[in-house]
C-alpha cells in the first residue's frame, strides 16, 4: 500500500509517519523504539514481535513513494536505555542492511535511548550526529536536549525533532473516542519547527490536545496551541485538522 502524502510547504511533505525535506533530498523519521517487546517482556508483558516487519514495510512504502536518497532517523532508534539488547542489535542491523540494499544513505541523530547504539552504526557504516545536526539549513535533532544557541543563528530557518511522539485524542457525539498520530508544525524562534509522530506502532503518542506535562524543552517555551494538526492513519491518508487550539476547544464541549 502507498504511503499517504500531504505538501505542507515549498519545502516539506508529510509522507506517512515522517516528513520528505526536499533540499536534503531526505526522509526524516524518528523513535522507532526497536526492542521494545523485549523490554516488555522482562516486565511480564508478552507481545509477538511484530512492530519490525511494520516498520520496515512502512519505511520501504515511505521512501518508494518519494524516490529519496537519504534517510535520516532522528533518534531513538533503539527502546533500552542501557546496553544494546540482543533483539535491538538484530533488528537495528537487519532494517538498516535492508535500508542500504535499496541505496539509501542512512544516518542517524543521537536520542536519548540510543546509548551504546554507536558500535552498532560504526559496523555498517552509518554516520551518528551527536547531538544534532545542522545542513542547508535545517537543524535535526531529537528533542530531548534544551535547544542548542546555533538555533539560534541565521543558518537555521527549519527544525525537524521526534521525542515527544504527539498524538491527538478525538471523540464524537456519542462520547466515542479515537486516537491518532499527529506531526506538528508550528514556529519557534523565528523558525518553522516540525515535531515527527513516533514511527514505533506501540507507541501510539502522547495526546498534545488534551493538558499534559510536555516532554520537550523546546514545546515547553513554543505557544503549542498555534501549531498546525495533521493527523495521520497510514491507511487513511493524513487529516489537516488546523490549529491546535481549535482541536483543544473541540474536545472540551
Amino acid at each position: 500500500m502507498p504511503a499517504p502524502r500531504l505538501r505542507v510547504d515549498e519545502e516539506v511533505e508529510v509522507v506517512g509517519l515522517g516528513i520528505y525535506a526536499s533540499s536534503l533530498d531526505a526522509l526524516l523519521v524518528a523513535d522507532l523504539h526497536l526492542g521494545y517487546e523485549e523490554a516488555l517482556a522482562s516486565q511480564g508483558v508478552f507481545l509477538p514481535p511484530a512492530q519490525y516487519s511494520e516498520i520496515r514495510d512502512l519505511l520501504f512504502s515511505m521512501v518508494d513513494e518519494v524516490g529519496a536518497r537519504r534517510l535520516i532517523i532522528l533518534g531513538d532508534v533503539k527502546h533500552e536505555f542501557g546496553d544494546v539488547t540482543r533483539m535491538e542489535w538484530r533488528e537495528t542491523i537487519s532494517l538498516i542492511e535492508s535500508l542500504q540494499e535499496l541505496g539509501l544513505r542512512v544516518e542517524v541523530v543521537r536520542g536519548n535511548h540510543d546509548n551504546y547504539l554507536v558500535a552498532v552504526l560504526r559496523r555498517l557504516g552509518v554516520p551518528f550526529h551527536d547531538p544534532y545536526l545542522i545542513e542547508q539549513g535545517w537543524l535535526l535533532m531529537h528533542g530531548h536536549l534544551p535547544p542548542p544557541v546555533e538555533l539560534f543563528s541565521d543558518a537555521v530557518r527549519r527544525i525537524a525533532m521526534g521525542h515527544e511522539h504527539p498524538a491527538i485524542l478525538l471523540r464524537d457525539e456519542l462520547g466515542a473516542r479515537v486516537k491518532l498520530k499527529a506531526l506538528l508544525s508550528g514556529e519557534y524562534a523565528g523558525k518553522r519547527l516540525y515535531v515527527l509522530p513516533a514511527l514505533s506502532p506501540l507507541m501510539p503518542g502522547t495526546e498534545v490536545n488534551v493538558e499534559r506535562a510536555l516532554l520537550s524543552p523546546i514545546l515547553k517555551e513554543a505557544s503549542l496551541d498555534g501549531f498546525h494538526v495533521y493527523a495521520v492513519d497510514v491507511e487513511a491518508g493524513i487529516f489537516d485538522f488546523g490549529e491546535l487550539r481549535y482541536l483543544k476547544l473541540a474536545l472540551a464541549l
